[in-house]
């Protein structure tokens, strides 16, 4: 059995601004997204999370360092974590994020990514309705 800790990236510039971020665009954090993710590593300090891997655009780094650093942790970049692209469908998506989940050798592993992946992933994992979280929000599967 392999718990996932999926968590959206904390507010970035972009955000604030209602912008559509992409995979090419690299909006920093706010101070607010900052205080967010600050908070959610935090709740995540009795986890047992052991592993932090990222999606590679900065607002997710960003956010996965925070978290790392608090607890003790270093960050692993997975392409395969990246937002929707503009030429992908949504079973695109489902492939990449099922390729990541069959490839999760740790328990317990925070995922750092955006929120329409973790509302796929979610969903997919789950059997649940796909949903947006909220940003630095923590969502738990079991797999």
């Amino acid at each position: 059995m392999i718990r996932l800790f999926w968590m959206r990236h904390g507010e970035s510039t972009w955000n604030v601004a209602g912008r559509e971020q992409g995979r090419t665009a690299h909006p920093p954090l706010t101070e607010r997204g900052r205080a967010q993710v600050v908070a959610a590593a935090h709740t995540l300090e009795e986890s047992g999370v052991t592993a932090v891997v990222c999606s590679p655009l900065v607002r997710a780094r960003e956010s996965a360092d925070l978290v790392a650093a608090h607890l003790g942790l270093d960050v692993v970049e997975d392409p395969l974590l990246v937002e929707r692209g503009l030429d992908e469908t949504v079973d695109d998506v489902l492939e990449r994020i099922r390729t990541f989940v069959a490839r999760q050798p740790l328990d317990s592993t925070l995922v750092v990514s955006h929120g329409d992946l973790i509302a796929y992933a979610h969903a997919l994992l789950t059997g649940s309705t796909p949903s947006l979280p909220a940003n630095a929000e923590v969502r738990v599967t079991v797999s």
